[in-house]
């Protein structure tokens, strides 16, 4: 089996309708649109996606519905991960039952753990599923920082655990990651902050689970492409497009209330309704809006703003 992944996976935004439930209908123009600009997989139930505010039932609703929408139009991560090792289990054996292409595993939170701990929850979770198993190392919302040694000690015994996903920023840490690679040639490592795109790929990162790419993929997607075409003037320009970008996470607390507005304005073309504790913020969306006008950003986009809708 080829384990490895590589590319543009951008960490989909789970949209609602009024009523708190899914709108299937967003949901499924937002895959359409993310698979013609070219990316290179998709990841439901990441961060973005709220994971944290769903129940195990709805997320196995939600990701049923995608992966079959999907069909096999590009590969497909799914979050799993939780604070209960039966859990992410389960919701892990279910994403290989519904025919995902791989499961994304945040490290368990509230607590903190010793790494032998650490390396038994993620050893355990492995070997329930024959797909592979991304690590979803992400500090600022964990409070814990799963160190190369330990990603090491996994990618060399289990041999499904197949890459990271290093949300952090300190670009140290990731060539660290990448490094693994010299002893496991399909051990992928993924930035995803947006602005080290570009410098983890010249070191040797497999591609980048970045928020940016939700909203703007063909950014993303085009730096990666230039990048590996050898077209490094391209791939510099872009960057700093990219870098542009990163000032929107600025705008709302949680940032993924910002991402998703700025889907609703480029790609939709009309609202969705956010879901509790999430509530309904006026001034996010004309702040969303200027940001994308002041980046010139509408131009990106091949769908109509919606002016009702967006305003």
């Amino acid at each position: 089996m080829d384990y490895k992944f590589k590319g543009i996976i951008p960490p989909v935004v789970t949209l609602f309708n009024k009523d708190g439930e899914f709108d299937w209908e967003a949901n499924y123009m937002l895959a359409d649109h993310l698979i013609k600009k070219g990316v290179h997989g998709l990841l439901y139930m990441g961060s973005m996606g709220e994971f944290s505010s769903l129940t195990v039932e709805e997320r196995k609703l939600f990701v049923e519905k995608m992966v079959r929408y999907v069909d096999g139009r590009v590969p497909v991560l799914i979050g799993t991960g939780t604070a209960s090792l039966k859990d992410t289990i389960y919701l892990s054996q279910h994403a290989e039952y519904i025919g995902a292409n791989g499961v994304l595993v945040v490290n368990p939170f509230y607590w903190k753990y010793t790494e032998r701990q650490l390396y038994d929850y993620y050893v355990n979770v492995a070997k329930s599923i024959k797909i592979p198993l991304i690590i979803y190392n992400i500090p600022s919302l964990t409070g814990q920082d799963l160190s190369p040694s330990l990603i090491l000690r996994l990618a060399m015994d289990q041999e499904n655990i197949v890459g990271v996903k290093d949300t952090t920023e300190r670009l140290g840490h990731i060539r660290q990651l990448i490094g693994i690679a010299e002893q496991r040639a399909d051990f992928s490592v993924f930035a995803a902050f947006d602005d080290l795109l570009l410098p983890a790929l010249q070191m040797g990162a497999a591609g980048g689970i970045n928020g940016t790419a939700t909203f703007l993929p063909e950014l993303s997607v085009r730096l990666f492409e230039s990048f590996k075409a050898g077209q490094y003037q391209t791939a510099l320009t872009l960057n700093e497009s990219i870098l542009k970008l990163m000032s929107i996470y600025e705008l709302s607390q949680p940032l993924f209330i910002a991402v998703k507005e700025a889907v609703h304005q480029l790609i939709l073309g009309h609202q969705t309704s956010p879901r509790l504790p999430i509530a309904e913020y006026d001034d996010l969306k004309k702040a969303v809006q200027l940001f994308l006008k002041q980046n010139n950003l509408f131009s990106y986009s091949n769908e109509k703003l919606n002016a009702k809708g967006c305003k």
